[in-house]
């Protein structure tokens, strides 16, 4: 299982302000808890909404950004309530990387409705940390 406990380091391509322009960025990843799965990319599509997010045009951006949603790649270790994957299965990762499990829609298969849905870039973790997405080397998710 390796490390559940300990924060990695990857390597991201950021964008720092609305200029456009990505450049590598060092960031930690957020410890693989129980129910994550720690994939390494292998590749991430780029989509208009990763653009207007990286220019700022909804307003809403945080800077540094490594933008990213539609990632795919290969799982390297999984959290010790995970059941459905293990190391070496390639998975698919979208735009929302956590999510409540306990409401209405989340129980419905509808969590892009839940009230505590976390977006795997420009958003926040429940511990404060910022989320970064997939034009990085590695990414934690929720399973």
């Amino acid at each position: 299982m390796g490390s559940i406990e300990s924060e990695r380091t990857t390597i991201g391509w950021a964008a720092r302000d609305p200029s456009g322009i990505l450049s590598p960025f060092p960031f930690n990843l957020r410890n693989t808890g129980p129910e994550d799965l720690y994939v390494k990319v292998l590749c991430c599509g780029i989509c208009h909404s990763d653009l207007h997010q990286i220019k700022n045009d909804l307003g809403q951006s945080n800077y540094p950004m490594v933008p990213g949603h539609e990632v795919v790649g290969e799982v390297l270790e999984v959290g010790s309530d995970v059941t459905e994957f293990r190391a070496g299965d390639v998975v698919g990762v979208g735009l929302l990387v956590q999510c409540c499990r306990n409401c209405h829609p989340c129980k419905s298969d509808m969590e892009q409705y839940c009230n505590k849905k976390i977006w795997n870039y420009n958003d926040v973790y429940t511990d404060g940390k910022p989320t970064q997405g997939g034009f990085a080397g590695e990414v934690v998710v929720d399973k």
